[in-house]
This record gives structure tokens, sequence and C-alpha cells, in this order.
């Protein structure tokens, strides 16, 4: 009888090394509760309300663990690269997946946690492109002359705003979508993604009323709310499409 190769998942030192010290953190944490308990009942032997605020433990130790664990599910997802395949509404999923209890951060709940993940990449990066997508207004003609694609143009309303100091800049609460978008194509080129990077950088053009330009876009913001976004690179544009066609299906975008 084979062996399932998913079983046999090592997992990374960073990984192991992230259990073994909430094993040590916890331990000590426990230790602390003991002692402080001590503290409280050596003081109580010669008076009442002699221990000192300071010296005690706000909450219990249930809610310290599920803190500390929820802590331990954010470094694991950053270690292990996971974020950069993941859009807005599947990292909201993941947050709310942890409050108010986590799953309990061990070996075996980290193995069904990514062996899961892994199996599942390539589809949770094809929604995320295909939300990317669903995004783009198709009541402007830069959008809606291909259907199924992302054009090498494309149109995005209600998402530029008046700066607090001058210009224009993204709206409060908009960076979401460009987030998702350049997170999508620094991954199709095989980069680094640095969370609100694209955002930050249109901003600083935007205020002094100039088109944003990098290697990958050029952009400019409007007063009606409108961004116009331009996708420079035709090969990530291709393949952008490509995972759109994947998602949909078999030639759907040759219809």
């Amino acid at each position: 009888m084979s062996t399932n190769p998913w079983t046999q998942l090592s997992l990374p030192v960073s990984l192991n090394d992230l259990l073994d010290a909430r094993e040590a953190a916890l331990r000590l944490h426990k230790d602390a509760r003991q002692l402080n308990d001590q503290a409280r009942e050596t003081l109580a032997a010669v008076g009442s309300y002699l221990m000192p605020h300071g010296g005690e433990f706000r909450d219990s130790l249930e809610k310290s663990l599920h803190e500390l664990d929820r802590s331990m599910w954010r470094r694991a997802f950053d270690l292990t690269g996971f974020k950069q395949l993941m859009d807005a509404e599947a990292v909201a999923d993941f947050e709310r997946s942890l409050s108010p209890k986590p799953p309990e951060f061990t070996d075996a709940n980290i193995r069904a946690t990514f062996i899961d993940l892994h199996m599942r990449a390539g589809e949770m990066f094809r929604r995320g492109i295909v939300n990317v997508f669903r995004y783009l207004s198709d009541d402007y003609k830069t959008n809606s002359a291909e259907p199924f694609r992302i054009g090498r143009k494309v149109v995005m309303g209600l998402i530029i705003g008046p700066s607090f100091r001058r210009g224009l800049q993204v709206r409060i609460g908009s960076g979401d979508r460009l987030n998702d978008i350049d997170r999508v194509i620094q991954t199709l080129d095989n980069k680094q993604f640095k969370p609100r990077q694209l955002e930050y950088a249109m901003n600083a053009a935007f205020e002094k009323g100039e088109v944003y330009e990098c290697d990958y876009y050029r952009a400019k913001g409007f007063k009606n709310g409108n961004l116009h976004l331009e996708f420079k690179r035709a090969d990530l544009l291709d393949l952008l499409n490509e995972q759109i066609a994947l998602h949909y299906g078999e030639n759907v975008l040759a219809h």
C-alpha cells in the first residue's frame, strides 16, 4: 500500500522554530502565573489588598493562549509565503478564522492547514485574479471592449479622492483593490510582493498632480474619482488573462 506523500510533508525549520518557541513561551508563562499566585498568597498572609495591580495578569490563561496562537498563525502565513497568493477576501476569511478562538497552533493543525492550502494554491490565486477583474466596471468602454479579459487600459471608479495635504490620493478603504492588483502582477513576475507599496507610490505622485509610472503601470487619478490604469508589461497581462481563462473554463476567452 503506497504512502500518501502529503503525510510526509516536512515543515520548514522556521515553522518548527515557531512550535518550539510557542511551547517554551507557554511553559514560562504558566510558571510566571504560578509564581504570581505564590506572591499573592505570601502577601495575603500579612494583610488584605497588598498585591500590586501592576503585578496581576489582566487576562485569563485561556485568553492569553488564544492571543499567542493568533500571533503564531499570522507569523506562519508570513513565513510560508501563502499571503502572496491570498486576495483581500481570503485574508479577511483567514482573520475571521482566528477569532474568537483560533485553532490550536500544533504540528498536526499546521500540517493540515498548509497541505490544504498547498493543494488549493492555484485555485486560490486564480480566484484572487478574478476578484480583481470583477472590480473593473464594465460601464466604461475600455473595460467592456474585451469581456472576460483584463485589457491593457482599465478604468477604476470611486477610488480617487482629495488628499488631506494637497492634490489627490487613493481613497481610504480603496487601497485593497490596488493592493490585490499589484500582488497578482508581482507574483506573476516572480517578485516579492510588498503590501501597500503601489498605493503609497501613487499617492506621492497624485499629491503633486503628476502621472504615476513605473515598470509595471502608468496611472492617472481624476477628481471625479476615476483611476485610469495602464498595464505596461504585455507578457504579464497575457499570463493574467490565461489565469482568468483557467478559472472560467477552457476557451472562454475565445468567445
